[in-house]
């Protein structure tokens, strides 16, 4: 019984060093794969496909695709020459609120945002959007009451905003 017991000891012991020993070296494993942005040469397809069918998705594969790059008067350019229908949808007028944003434009970006929250609560939008354009009407409120226009302008200020924005988020209820 007695050695039992130090056997068990000394391999708990075992453990407890070999965790201290490798564990720090080991790198731990990734629960979601990271999201890459398309690469520089799928831009041109993106392009085509955006060119010879103007439909929602093809139309936020590109303005994603250059809001990722830093290019918000691209994707602005896009969203603008989308049919009324496609700009109407909520995950269109997200982007473009976003790439507003960006573009140094907040009060006309809270504006669409607001508008999408209201084109959200009045169709079927999955929870996946209602809950982004609810997280994104918050961050652009406290934005315009800090009185910031562009974020690069002032990027610590924008920071606290962002920070702070999350606790102005209502409940998304799924339906």
């Amino acid at each position: 019984m007695r050695l039992g017991l130090v056997v068990a000891n000394g391999c708990v012991l075992a453990g407890i060093s070999w965790m201290i020993a490798f564990g720090p070296n080991l790198r731990a494993a990734e629960l979601l794969p990271m999201r890459s942005a398309p690469a520089l040469g799928d831009i041109p397809a993106l392009e085509a496909r955006a060119a010879r069918s103007s439909t929602a998705s093809n139309v936020v594969a590109l303005a994603a695709a250059y809001l990722d790059r830093d290019q918000p008067g691209l994707a602005s350019a896009v969203i603008e020459k989308a049919p009324r229908e496609v700009q109407a949808r909520p995950e269109v007028a997200q982007l473009k609120a976003r790439a507003l944003f960006h573009r140094g434009h907040a009060r006309e970006a809270l504006a669409v945002a607001e508008e999408a929250r209201a084109a959200c609560a009045q169709t079927e939008c999955p929870a996946w959007i209602a809950a982004k354009t609810a997280r994104h009407v918050a961050l652009l409120e406290q934005v315009v009451a800090a009185g910031i226009d562009a974020p690069r302008s002032d990027p610590t200020a924008t920071r606290a905003v962002y920070e702070r924005s999350p606790r102005e988020i209502r409940i998304v209820a799924m339906r």
